[in-house]
């Protein structure tokens, strides 16, 4: 369908018109290279408004290589086109206005002939790639692949001799060298009227398939029952032009997102149609929802990880007290046995608060991984065993484990958890019953958009598990990972089994991924780094001296900024035998320490307030006294003794919530010139 008119000065009138209207920078020179031509965009694009017919069409700028050296004019792709007849392709340029800024560009310039094949000029479409050299470069930053917006400005000069035929074969030289753009007219009633290469690719159609057909076919049937595509015509003939994001659709049914533009074309005031441009951004899209879900997870995790922290101390306080009491209890004559029932369950009610502090940390990456090089096919078959008899008998459990996937470095503990949790979810997702599926495979690379593969070279294991449940949609599955998100009926869950496994994960340096349709089942996904080093085992841990000969007479200083835990702690050890120094603060206890000449061990809290934290305190307090033993603790590290889920070199933790076996066994140990 051609909509333009069939007179030639009306024609070319349309055709300059269309280009003018672009948003990509255009213009055309003679064969000697003075500027003939050029459209709005184009002067954006330099800066100035250049003289036709007069200025050369290097005049409003200088022209640098891409590592920033200067590219003499002579050598630049339109003056190779003009001195050699040929199209230049791929050579990109910074460009200096007059006003100092600079513009990354990719100049397009090919040559224009007359009907005898004599050289008359060039046309050159100038894409400004600017925003696409800083996005990536972001992209480095952020490990992820971001994609930059539309270019904007257009130009194009027309032939000095400005016969139709001329003016023709510059348009479609134009339109036939954009490929990243979706290129077209529509007629005034959104019937497609012509088709770029660059439309073929991103959308899918060719030129004869949609030619005379109405763009509405590239709306969503949503769009298109709401009456969008109408909507989009109307706001461009009101207002001269059209802009939008949102979901389009190809030939095969897939959808992509996009940024549309839609111009208005007017011949002395009559519409006439529209120029359409549209760009895929797909995979801008999805980086940036990555990056958003990231960030979510992140503020989450410190969240959750403060909370964490507090609950610890509490629940040291509680522990500890209750342990008081059992022992108070247990000297009396005769015990009471009301009494002990009520200390009993009490310290399992502080237990299970303690387990799901533990879940709280491992959502916020701040616990304490025991990695190590690991079979994943032997740990795989030992938890299949287990879950057999843990899930029920209306539950089945296979495998289908690939044989080479090698060895992996993580915590086989926390890795048991993980598939525990999700084995668990699985059976709670068919209560008719069902099989549970655990597979394994070597991966390469995480197949995922935009994924941070950060473990390319030495590839991953895969670890999936399916089952044929009842299945999640799209918002569930986005929020799965949220900690104390569930959708299991009250009582039948805490919400944090799926958060665990991603705060274990992704602690490990893996990615986890959730695949889910309602109706069909849920897969999760979890890739592993594959461990290239050789088979390593665990040190063998040295016996713990059991709390009757943990006692001692050496001096130690307890330093905790909460009082309740502080007299917990000081009390314990005390009733060990130990003579007990304490402070609230990291000062205090500096002060102590010069003030006390025979601390033998400093007990810490990590995480205190005035500026000072435990780690830094240790370190200035093993200045003084180099000899000093320190014994950390904490409910919540925030990366000051653990970096990646290992404690740094030479550090001794213990974890809050701690009792008081532990306590005076870790103490001793550490005293007796131990590691714990």
């Amino acid at each position: 369908m051609d909509i333009a008119p069939d007179f030639p000065g009306e024609h070319e009138h349309y055709f300059l018109g269309l280009l003018d209207a672009l948003p990509v920078a255009i213009y055309i020179t003679d064969a000697a290279g003075t500027i003939t031509w050029c459209n709005q965009a184009a002067e954006h694009f330099v800066g100035r408004r250049p003289e036709i017919g007069r200025d050369a069409w290097c005049i409003a700028w200088q022209l640098f290589r891409p590592d920033g050296t200067p590219l003499p004019h002579q050598e630049s792709p339109v003056a190779l086109t003009l001195r050699e007849g040929r199209p230049v392709r791929g050579q990109e340029i910074i460009l200096a206005r007059p006003d100092g800024t600079r513009v990354h560009a990719m100049p397009y310039p090919s040559p224009l002939f007359d009907r005898t094949g004599r050289l008359v000029g060039a046309v050159n479409l100038l894409a400004d790639i600017t925003d696409k050299k800083r996005s990536e470069a972001m992209a480095q930053q952020l490990k992820a692949l971001l994609e930059t917006r539309a270019q904007r400005g257009a130009r194009m000069l027309t032939d000095a001799t400005g016969k139709l035929k001329e003016s023709e074969q510059t348009f479609r030289l134009l339109v036939q060298n954009v490929t990243d753009y979706a290129i077209f007219m529509l007629d005034p009633n959104g019937y497609v009227a012509n088709w770029n290469p660059g439309a073929e690719r991103i959308k899918g159609y060719t030129r004869d398939e949609i030619v005379g057909q109405h763009f509405s076919r590239f709306y969503t049937k949503e769009d298109q029952l709401a009456g969008v595509p109408a909507q989009a015509l109307d706001t461009a003939g009101r207002e001269g032009r059209f802009e939008q994001e949102s979901w389009r659709v190809r030939k095969d049914g897939s959808r992509f997102w996009a940024n549309i533009v839609i111009d208005a074309m007017h011949d002395n005031g009559e519409l006439i149609g529209f120029a359409k441009v549209t760009r895929d951004l797909t995979e801008r899209r999805l980086v940036e929802e990555k990056l958003r879900h990231s960030q979510k997870m992140d503020a989450l995790g410190q969240l959750t990880g403060g909370i964490a922290h507090d609950f610890n101390n509490l629940l040291t306080v509680v522990v500890g007290n209750l342990e008081v009491l059992g022992r108070s209890v247990a000297r009396s004559a005769p015990p009471n046995a009301r009494v002990t029932r009520a200390i009993t369950a009490a310290m399992e009610g502080a237990q299970r608060g303690a387990a799901l502090t533990k879940r709280l940390l491992a959502f916020s990456r701040q616990q304490e991984l025991q990695a190590k090089p690991i079979d994943p096919i032997h740990l795989i078959h030992r938890t299949a065993d287990m879950l057999r008899h843990t899930l029920g008998e209306r539950i089945s459990i296979a495998t289908t484990l690939a044989p080479d996937t090698g060895r992996i470095h993580a915590d086989p503990v926390e890795l048991e958890n993980a598939l525990l949790n999700l084995a668990v979810n699985a059976r709670d997702a068919m209560p008719e019953g069902g099989r549970v599926v655990i597979e394994t495979a070597s991966i390469d690379r995480i197949p995922a958009p935009g994924a941070q593969d950060d473990n390319a070279g030495a590839g991953y294991v895969l670890i999936a598990v399916s089952d044929g449940g009842i299945g999640m949609d799209a918002d569930v599955v986005s929020k799965a990972f949220d900690p104390f998100f569930t959708t299991k009926e009250a009582g039948r869950g805490t919400g944090l089994g799926l958060s665990q496994v991603y705060g274990f994960v992704r602690q490990s340096a893996g990615h986890v991924r959730i695949y889910s349709e309602p109706g069909h089942g849920t897969t999760v996904k979890i890739y592993l780094p594959r461990h290239q080093g050789a088979g390593e085992h665990a040190p063998r841990a040295e016996r713990l001296p059991d709390a009757a000969r943990a006692s001692g007479r050496e001096t130690i200083l307890v330093v905790e900024d909460d009082e309740a835990l502080r007299a917990f702690a000081v009390e314990a050890l005390g009733e060990l035998g130990y003579r007990v120094l304490q402070a609230a603060d990291a000062q205090i206890a500096l002060d102590t320490l010069d003030r006390e000449p025979e601390v033998d061990l400093l007990f810490t809290d990590v995480v205190m307030p005035g500026g000072r934290n435990g780690r830094q305190l240790a370190d200035e307090a093993v200045k003084r006294r180099p000899t000093l033993k320190v014994l950390f603790t904490t409910g919540y590290t925030r990366n000051a003794i653990i970096h990646h889920g290992r404690l740094d070199p030479g550090v001794n933790l213990i974890g809050k919530p701690y009792t008081f076996e532990e306590l005076g066994t870790r103490v001793r140990t550490l005293l007796d010139g131990k590691t714990g």
